[in-house]
């Protein structure tokens, strides 16, 4: 199923925010798809290539490990985590899935920053091409994303301060 991303107005304007991008060594070929794409947008909207920190999780269940340590140090502004976890024939797969979900969303919260979630979880490799790639690129997506968010919390924070 295909949908459609909504329309957002992003400033090109450079910004001096910092992303913090974590993919998994597993499927390494999607996950670089996906960072690439991550990296594209963000430059695109005024983020400094050296204002984009990449590291890499063994899997996506470190994912989260990763993130708390950089938002910890302060280090940056927002994460982005890309991961990908296929079905199998038991139900690891989705309490995986549930767990680093849960887990993302905790330091997001803690730390007043987005993270951008885009840990896919899939039947089968067969799904990953138009997932990572072209316009279906979650990376691309995850990036909007948290643009989005750091552009409203910027409004918000000039708000609070009149």
């Amino acid at each position: 199923m295909q949908h459609t991303q909504p329309e957002v107005h992003l400033s090109t304007d450079p910004k001096p925010w910092r992303i913090g991008i974590i993919g998994t060594e597993y499927h390494k070929s999607s996950i670089d798809a996906m960072i690439d794409g991550a990296k594209e947008v963000l430059i695109q909207h005024g983020i400094d290539a050296k204002n984009i920190i990449v590291e890499y999780a063994y899997g996506s269940w470190e994912v989260p490990l990763l993130g708390i340590h950089l938002a910890e140090n302060n280090q940056i502004d927002a994460l982005m985590g890309f991961g990908i976890i296929i079905q199998g024939d038991t139900y690891h797969d989705q309490h995986l899935a549930r767990e680093t979900s849960r887990a993302m969303m905790d330091i997001q919260l803690q730390y007043g920053i987005p993270f951008g979630y885009e840990i896919l979880h899939v039947k089968s490799a067969e799904h990953l091409p138009s997932r990572t790639s072209g316009d279906g690129n979650k990376g691309k997506e995850a990036a909007f994303a948290i643009l989005h968010s750091l552009q409203s919390i910027t409004t918000i924070s000039t708000l609070e301060q009149k």
